[in-house]
């Protein structure tokens, strides 16, 4: 495995995002049949993930490495307007952070200049509305528990 650029997640990930991050990989293993204990199963799915999961289009979304986390958010507007423009076509997507952990290869691959970074990648392509990977939802907190409405009382 080579060096990511940097960490996904931030190391000891604290509450309650450890806990939601836990329950996420459980959950999405289990809405295909693979139980915990199965290493192999959740490696040869993982692995899944450098054929972009069967799609016909993989996408990488990279940025020069001078820029900053307002220029990273602005990468994930950004991937959230491809993504919301797929579906407005008919198109379906899963966006893989998974392509930072092979910074090295991706550069490589995509002939990308050294002052630049591999942020994502994305998979391209049409549902396979039959398979169950592509039907679960991550769960989800009360809109409460994250957010404050303030100035809309009556």
């Amino acid at each position: 495995m080579e060096t990511p650029e940097y960490d996904v997640y931030p190391p000891d990930l604290w509450e309650p995002f450890r806990t939601r991050r836990f329950q996420c990989g459980e959950d999405l293993y289990a809405s295909i049949d693979i139980p915990r204990e199965d290493r192999p199963a959740r490696l040869r799915q993982l692995a899944r993930n450098l054929e972009f999961f069967g799609a016909p289009v993989g996408l990488f979304f990279c940025l020069d490495r001078r820029m900053g986390p307002p220029q990273w958010s602005d990468v994930g507007m950004y991937m959230q307007s491809v993504m919301l423009l797929a579906v407005e076509r008919g198109l379906d997507t899963c966006a893989q952070e998974f392509w930072a952990r092979y910074p090295k290869t991706v550069a490589a691959f995509v002939n990308l200049p050294d002052d630049h970074m591999v942020f994502s990648g994305m998979a391209l392509g049409y549902r396979d509305h039959a398979a169950p990977i592509n039907n679960w939802r991550t769960r989800r907190d009360p809109f409460q528990a994250w957010c404050a409405m303030r100035g809309f009382e009556g």
